[in-house]
């Protein structure tokens, strides 16, 4: 006998383009990753959007607010980052060769977001694929999440604990964290941008 399905316990956005705001960056520092079989370490940071338009009542009572969607990236500028290449896209401004953007100066800023559906099983998922300026004459809505840039190596230990669980443990995974809780919880001396 098959076990009953799973009902699908989360909502996502329409695929399509969104105006969105980012609202999040988050250092989770070095992290293990597996690449084509191959285990690394690797630096990523996550970015988070609002979909300004795109709203629900996720919990009764608190009213609608909007979608949340996050990218992981890895946190390089180099030629071919895709980082480099989704910042790009969403300043519609190509980066100079040696050029290292200041992340949390975005921090605030619409764009459009082009957001595409996966599945895995009965899930659907919403995926961020890329990003561009909004068209000419465009406006987006005021932004409703707090804004906020966070970095594993420098925020309050006790703050990372109020943080996702997921998160929590993408961060506690991190060399960054290792050498924190060596070093008595103090922050280490590395810029996030």
């Amino acid at each position: 006998m098959m076990p009953p399905k799973k009902q699908q316990n989360f909502s996502v956005p329409p695929a399509g383009n969104h105006v969105a705001r980012l609202y999040e960056i988050i250092h989770l520092g070095t992290v293990p990753t597996s690449w084509e079989g191959q285990e690394k370490m690797t630096d990523k940071v996550r970015l988070t959007f609002e979909l300004c338009n795109e709203r629900k009542e996720f919990k009764e009572g608190e009213g609608e607010k909007p979608y949340s969607l996050s990218r992981e990236f890895t946190y390089s500028f180099g030629q071919k980052a895709s980082l480099r290449a989704f910042i790009d896209g969403m300043t519609g401004t190509k980066m100079a060769d040696d050029e290292h953007p200041d992340l949390e100066g975005l921090l605030g800023d619409a764009c459009l977001l082009n957001v595409v559906h996966s599945s895995k099983g009965d899930q659907t998922y919403a995926n961020i694929q890329g990003a561009s300026p909004l068209p000419k004459g465009m406006e987006a809505p005021a932004i409703v999440n707090q804004v906020r840039a966070l970095d594993v190596g420098t925020m309050d230990l006790g703050d990372i604990e109020q943080l996702p669980e997921f998160i929590q443990k993408k961060m506690k995974s991190s060399e960054e964290y290792a050498r924190r809780v060596q070093n008595d919880g103090n922050p280490l001396d590395i810029p996030f941008n």
